[in-house]
């Protein structure tokens, strides 16, 4: 295991195109590398499991330190984890270095391989270069970051995250989608995004207490990463074990902590402020209050977090026509600059509306682009809007795209994403089915389930109510009724992984008919399979209920969802019923104010319900009337406030269309899973087929630790109980389609962005696997030798321009003989050709010398024009999308005259005159040799 210090150089043989970097920080469990060359930093394991190794000069190197002294290194000593270079005068130790542009080139190590005939294997060669074929395409996709997830793929979340993930600075944003529409899942996808392109790596999460086990189910599931929950049992735990004055945020980098813990506890707000992170998360931040005249604490602490870190997502569901001032302070915490006064939003606001209202015939809706034909008709005559039309149709800007630069500029564009259920389409119709019983609802609801099932016996049906005693005895009648088989069952008292065998189990087709499920079950889990609901309670919160709801109503259902309500007549389950129906709607439409409404009703609500039989006739002719005229009262404000050109600017048919294809096509690519499965057999791993559909189980030997390293089975830990999902210590099981990985949460969704994949491709990519072969092939003629050079073509790019995945990387091969003859006619025949491994004990010492030397200038030479027409086909795509943001940013300014968007502006300037530099100058380096001898 290597000890990390501070000052320390080392490269990743996973990304050479980092170069080399310094140790900057470490701990016993991760070492922090900086990489000055690409601009990038990275969070590692320290425990031995990490690509990196340590940057060594050679004797005879040239050593220059950051003070300007040089020298040519004759020896190097080490002293307190430090390198030390030295000839007869002078020495330099490793901390003063100066960072080569990029890591070391090993092109000399594989060319000294082949001139000693040191051999790898054909086997490993081809899964080598498999490997780098794989990665390169995976870094070049414009969807990198959005595959991994185990996540339905919807165009305005893909399109949501594009924008989010690809701008100079990092996000600082409000995502505040209607309920229903994936507000967890967006910010999740950025937030992987981010990660994946490593320009994040320490998130903090802060949720609702009653939230957070869903969070971090959601995190854990979806995105197959599980934050660390700090709380007050963490505290006690750490307390047993922990030195004294250490921070206990500063051992992780991904934490979730409950709002109400970090108020009730404000030294572990303070130690929270104290240590550095990337992103912040909020949930629910229509908690966060401020006015004119008052600020609540969760604002007050939140606005400390906003501004320390520079990445902030906020997420609320409230429209802005519900609490205008408080909204406008919310957006303060996401751009101090622009939201400076509440009166100039507020007259800025009412400016918007004008705007709005001249826009409001203009086609946002229709399938079509907007053209400048139909946006030109549409605005009217006297509006000032056509003052900033161009005089002609600029054909290098659509008229979308300037619509959507006057509202970044004029509306809440650039700070707000708000989809709703009218502007995003797919969602089912609900359709209410009730059930009246007469008598007391025991007695008299066991039977009516009873009789429900048997006329649904051919459906799978889910059944919740809050109770997990009720859920208990509804089991054990319905297997005295019906046999064993008939339910399942998932509820708090079972653990995680019981739950999720309980689901898989129930949506196999042949599986039970009914998952009875307590309250656990509206925790945003996907019950998809199912088309009835039953609703055996109802809760007295309505956002609760919404949830509830949720796990069937969601888009790509089908055209219906069926719920049925059963409640005992003129009790309190009916006046429940009768208020979320009547009053508030909500079985038949998506509920928007519902918490405001729960707020104002809430006392004189559970007045009623306490005593049903007194209060239910006025409950019906007095409290019903005016539940349902304040709920009309808002639902008509809601309206009336749609900001239907923020719902336009949050989406982009052609981008999302874009994303969607690439997302799919990488779905559908019949490489990758081979490579992997050939990849863990070469490991001796064994890969049988799985249980589920498209599963398979990866079982490695238990008495080989870097099998359950590689598998990571011990870290597939659950949130809850410490259990390990999915494994039994030295094997897991996966699913490989993204429609099966949506139905049976209980297995990982192996894909692209899987860590076992990712730790298969690295292994694949490191220094010492498959790079050389020699081989024996019989379209060789006879006395030729052929050398095939595999080159992987890198682009250096800062991590903040937003673009990792543009350039990406491009493998290139070339094949020449003894007399630099190009002879790649042979290349596609080498894939199905039988090639035997050869010692080369026959080749002569003279060739073998010229393919190290000449013959590898004489390959690079005839990559010279392919690789520049990558350069200049990659330079042409990049930075036409980072000057289609530039004019973007532009306009705005144009508009705004804002100080801290002109910063931005000039930034962005300079980036793209590096960029252009950088992209002009890609680096050929040489992944792999391999020999191709005559029969």
């Amino acid at each position: 295991m290597p000890k990390f210090i501070i000052g320390q150089r080392w490269t990743s043989e996973t990304e050479p195109e980092l170069g080399v970097g310094e140790v900057v920080d470490q701990d016993f469990r991760t070492v922090t590398m900086r990489f000055p060359a690409s601009g990038e930093q990275r969070i590692y394991s320290s425990k031995g499991t990490s690509p990196l190794i340590r940057y060594i000069l050679k004797p005879g190197s040239k050593a220059v330190s950051i003070k300007g002294i040089s020298l040519f290194v004759e020896e190097i000593t080490e002293e307190n984890g430090l390198l030390h270079y030295k000839n007869k005068n002078k020495s330099i130790s490793e901390d003063t270095l100066v960072l080569r542009q990029q890591s070391e080139d090993n092109s000399a190590e594989i060319l000294n391989k082949l001139l000693e005939k040191v051999f790898s294997g054909n086997f490993d060669f081809c899964l080598r270069e498999r490997a780098a074929k794989l990665r390169g395409i995976w870094k070049s996709s414009v969807a990198r970051g959005m595959l991994g997830p185990r996540l339905r793929l919807l165009p305005h979340q893909l399109y949501l995250c594009f924008r989010a993930s690809r701008g100079v600075s990092l996000p600082r944003l409000m995502l505040s989608d209607e309920v229903g529409l994936g507000k967890t899942i967006e910010s999740g996808l950025i937030w992987n995004a981010l990660q994946t392109e490593g320009r994040i790596s320490r998130t903090l999460l802060i949720v609702p207490e009653q939230l957070k086990n869903q969070w971090l189910i959601e995190f854990g599931k979806r995105f197959n990463h599980w934050f660390t929950n700090i709380d007050e049992d963490y505290i006690i735990e750490h307390r047993k074990h922990a030195v004294e004055q250490q921070n206990v945020f500063s051992f992780h980098d991904t934490v979730i902590c409950s709002l109400e813990f970090l108020l009730a506890n404000r030294y572990m707000a303070t130690a929270a402020l104290e240590v550095h992170w990337d992103l912040l998360i909020i949930d629910e931040a229509h908690r966060l209050v401020k006015t004119s005249h008052s600020t609540n604490a969760e604002y007050t602490l939140a606005e400390e977090f906003s501004q320390k870190i520079q990445g902030l997502l906020l997420l609320s569901g409230t429209p802005i026509q519900l609490a205008p001032e408080a909204y406008f302070y919310r957006l303060r915490l996401l751009d101090k600059a622009r939201f400076q006064n509440w009166e100039e939003f507020e007259k800025n606001q009412d400016n918007y509306k004008k705007i709005a209202k001249d826009l409001s015939k203009i086609p946002l809706d229709s399938d079509e682009e907007l053209s400048w034909e139909a946006l030109q008709k549409s605005i009217p005559k006297n509006s000032p809007i056509r003052s900033w039309l161009p005089i002609k149709a600029d054909l290098s800007l659509t008229a979308a795209e300037w619509m959507r630069r006057v509202i970044d500029a004029l509306g809440t564009g650039s700070s707000v994403f708000r989809n709703t259920r009218k502007s995003v389409k797919g969602f089912p119709r609900r359709v209410l089915k009730t059930y009246p019983i007469d008598g007391e609802w025991g007695v008299g609801s066991g039977e009516w389930l009873c009789s429900f099932i048997r006329e649904h016996e051919k459906d799978k049906i889910l059944l919740i109510c809050s109770g997990s005693d009720e859920i208990s005895a509804l089991f054990a009648l319905l297997c005295e009724e019906f046999g064993e088989g008939i339910a399942a069952v998932f509820r708090e008292e079972e653990s995680s992984l019981e739950r999720d065998k309980a689901a898989a189990a129930w949506m196999q087709p042949d599986g039970p008919n009914i998952l009875l499920s307590s309250e656990i079950g509206s925790e945003g889990r996907n019950f998809q399979s199912a088309q009835h609901l039953v609703l055996f309670d109802l809760p007295e919160d309505s956002s609760l209920l919404e949830q509830r709801i949720g796990r069937l109503d969601r888009i790509g259902q089908g055209e219906e969802i069926y719920i049925h309500v059963p409640y005992a007549k003129k009790s309190r389950g009916e006046m429940l019923f009768l208020w979320y129906h009547e009053a508030l709607g909500i079985f038949e439409h998506s509920l928007m104010g519902g918490g405001e409404m729960y707020a104002k009703f809430e006392s004189e609500l559970k007045s009623y319900l306490e005593n049903p039989a007194k209060k239910y006739g006025k409950f019906v002719k007095e409290f019903l009337p005016r539940g349902k005229a304040e709920m009309l009262l808002q639902s008509k404000k809601a309206e009336a406030g749609r900001d239907r050109l923020l719902e336009f600017n949050s989406q982009n048919r052609k981008i999302s269309e874009e994303l969607l294809a690439e997302a799919q096509k990488m779905d559908s690519n019949d490489e990758l899973l081979p490579f992997a499965f050939d990849m863990l057999e070469g490991l001796d791993i064994d890969v049988q087929k799985g249980i589920y559909p498209d599963s398979f189980v990866f079982k490695g030997e238990p008495e080989q630790p870097e099998h359950a390293t590689l598998l990571g089975v011990e870290n597939a830990r659950s949130s809850e109980n410490g259990e390990i999902s999915e494994s039994d210590g030295s094997s897991i099981t996966v699913v490989t389609g993204r429609e099966t990985a949506l139905n049976y949460e209980n297995v990982s969704f192996f894909h692209w962005e899987h860590p076992i994949m990712q730790r298969l491709l690295d292994k694949a990519l490191s220094d010492d696997f498959g790079n050389t072969a020699c081989v024996v092939c019989d379209m060789v003629p006879a006395g030729e030798i052929l050398v095939q050079y595999n080159f992987v073509l890198e682009f250096s790019v800062h991590a903040h321009w937003g673009i990792n995945n543009l350039p990406g990387e491009r493998f290139l091969s070339v094949i020449i003989d003894s007399k630099g003859n190009l002879r790649n006619d042979l290349a596609e025949a080498l894939n199905t050709a039988a090639l035997k491994n050869s010692k080369a004990a026959d080749i002569p010492y003279s060739d073998l010398e010229y393919f190290t030397t000449e013959g590898f200038e004489t390959a690079k030479n005839l990559l010279e024009n392919a690789t520049k027409k990558i350069a200049e086909e990659t330079e042409k795509t990049v930075i036409s999308i980072l000057e289609s943001e530039l004019h973007r940013m532009e306009e705005t300014y144009m508009l705004l005259r804002d100080f801290e968007l002109g910063k931005l502006l000039a930034q962005k300037r300079k980036d793209i005159i590096a960029c252009k530099k950088s992209l002009g100058n890609p680096k050929l380096r040489l992944n792999g040799a391999r020999i191709l001898c005559a029969t």
